[in-house]
């Protein structure tokens, strides 16, 4: 009962993150976390805040090189941690819509199954296939003349 009032406070977008990531392992949920907390424009709103007022007050005390160095080292290090952060939340999503896509070439009668995980093929393979694509749309019909 208690779970579901907790749920019922945090609200519909809580609970899509929630539904979301729940089968993920707890470093990926916090990474999630980070990423769609840090995409929220009251997150920017506020964080552009903060930084204008600390430059402010820094100018007005003649940018104290103490509060210059810890600035340059968290800026630094909130840095480093999206990249880290936005490379993990978008490698795996970018995975999930690459099987989305493989699997809907397998259902369709017809399709050419060498495209699935084309992601993985050598190079030589994805020029051969690209040369294949040019002569298909070279050739077909409802191609425009020029």
């Amino acid at each position: 009962m208690r779970r579901r009032a907790n749920a019922h406070r945090s609200g519909p977008r809580q609970r899509g993150l929630n539904n979301r990531t729940a089968q993920l392992r707890i470093s990926s949920r916090i990474l999630y976390r980070i990423e769609h907390y840090s995409a929220l424009p009251t997150v920017a709103l506020i964080i552009t805040t903060v930084t204008l007022c600390l430059v402010t007050a820094g100018a007005l005390l003649d940018f104290p090189s103490r509060w210059v160095a810890a600035f340059e080292v968290s800026v630094s290090a909130v840095t480093l941690v999206m990249v880290f952060v936005i490379q993990h939340t978008q490698g795996r999503e970018q995975a999930a819509t690459q099987r989305k896509l493989d699997e809907l070439i397998r259902a369709l009668p017809g399709a050419n199954e060498s495209f699935m995980m084309l992601e993985e093929a050598s190079p030589e393979a994805m020029l051969g296939i690209e040369e294949d694509q040019r002569q298909v749309r070279s050739t077909s019909p409802d191609t425009d003349a020029e």
